[in-house]
C-alpha cells in the first residue's frame, strides 16, 4: 500500500492537536480530495467537522461541490503536492487538482492563509 506524508501548518496544526506531520497508508488510486475529506477526518474524529469547515466551502454545515463533483476548497488555502500547488498539477494536458491520484512517497503540505502587515 502506498504511504504518504502530510504536513500541517498554523491553525490546522492546532486544530489537530499540535501535530506537525503524519504518515498515512492509503489505498492505491486514492485521490487528494479523499485524503482531505476521508482519511484525515477519520484519523481525527474529534476535529472532523471543524477540519471540514476550515478547509472547504460549506452551506448549512454541508460541503459544497463544483459541477464536476470536486469539493469546493476555500480559495485561500494552499495545498502543495511535492512542493507544487495542487491547482497546477496537470495530467494529459488537463488540470487534475483535487482529483490527483496520490503515489507512494508523495508529500502533502496544507497551508492556511497567512496574515501580516
Amino acid at each position: 500500500m502506498p504511504k504518504i506524508k502530510v504536513r500541517y501548518f498554523a491553525v490546522l496544526r492546532e486544530l489537530l492537536g499540535d501535530i506537525k506531520e503524519e504518515e498515512y497508508e492509503i489505498g492505491k488510486g486514492t485521490a487528494l480530495m479523499e485524503l482531505l475529506l476521508e482519511y484525515i477526518p477519520q484519523r481525527h474524529p474529534g476535529a472532523s467537522s471543524l477540519w471540514k469547515e476550515h478547509l472547504f466551502q460549506t452551506e448549512k454545515g454541508e460541503i459544497t461541490f463544483e459541477k464536476d463533483a470536486t469539493p469546493s476548497l476555500k480559495g485561500y488555502y494552499l495545498v502543495l503536492v511535492n512542493g507544487k500547488p495542487h491547482r497546477s498539477i496537470f495530467e494529459d494536458g488537463k488540470p487534475v487538482g483535487l482529483w490527483y491520484k496520490l503515489n507512494d512517497g508523495d508529500e502533502i503540505a496544507i497551508l492556511p492563509p497567512v496574515g501580516g502587515g
